[in-house]
């Protein structure tokens, strides 16, 4: 009867082991570098941490910084800081989470305390069509035969129509309208008690020295 003699398989060389050590390293390398490639960049941008309200004044409470990878497009007016928008005013609702673009708030800062008046005025006595929010209008009031300012710069916060159709189309149009005063507020309250007010937009309009910044009763 024949013996079988099993023979023990020998163990890979040196060079063997090197050389799977070396494509092993090669694979990561692969690996590590795709990651790279294929990852995206992100960059900070202010996120409303709350729900804001059109005229509302942004604070450190109402907002914070998350990553986020963007287009281009959308990344160039967003804020990349909290400080870019405290201050500034919510020109209209801003949800939560949702971030913050420079269409959504004023340009500048907000420059104290300021009171907000409702309107509701005929179209014709409103400056419409370019008109939007957060543009600073002039309020005038007509009383018999003469017409004189009654508020100067006060800041659009709020802008519709009163019925179901658009602000060039509808009858009445609706505004709120941020002025920075009690007296101011004194004034356009007589004003549409005992006048016709018309709306001028002034956002890009010469300050005029000579003009009153409210009338009294």
């Amino acid at each position: 009867m024949e013996q079988q003699i099993d023979r023990r398989r020998s163990l890979p060389g040196g060079r063997a082991v090197v050389g799977g050590l070396l494509m092993a390293v090669a694979a990561l390398g692969v690996f590590v570098a795709y990651s790279h490639a294929s990852a995206r960049p992100t960059a900070p941008v202010v996120v409303a941490s709350t729900r804001l309200l059109a005229g509302e004044t942004i604070t450190a409470e109402d907002v914070h910084l998350v990553e986020a990878d963007l287009p281009t497009e959308v990344a160039t007016g967003t804020f990349g800081a909290a400080e870019d928008v405290i201050g500034r005013i919510a020109l209209g609702p801003i949800a939560e989470g949702e971030i913050l673009q420079a269409g959504l708030v004023t340009d500048d800062v907000s420059g104290g305390a300021r009171h907000e008046v409702a309107l509701t005025l005929p179209r014709a006595q409103v400056a419409v069509g370019r008109l939007k929010q957060g543009e600073q209008v002039d309020l005038f009031v007509t009383a018999g035969n003469a017409t004189e300012l009654v508020v100067r710069s006060a800041e659009v916060v709020q802008l519709g129509s009163a019925g179901d159709g658009s602000i060039t189309s509808d009858r009445e149009v609706e505004l709120v309208v941020a002025v920075p005063s009690g007296d101011a507020v004194t004034a356009l309250v007589h004003a549409l008690r005992t006048g016709d007010v018309t709306v001028v937009r002034s956002t890009f309009g010469a300050d005029d020295p000579t003009t009153r910044e409210a009338a009294g009763p």
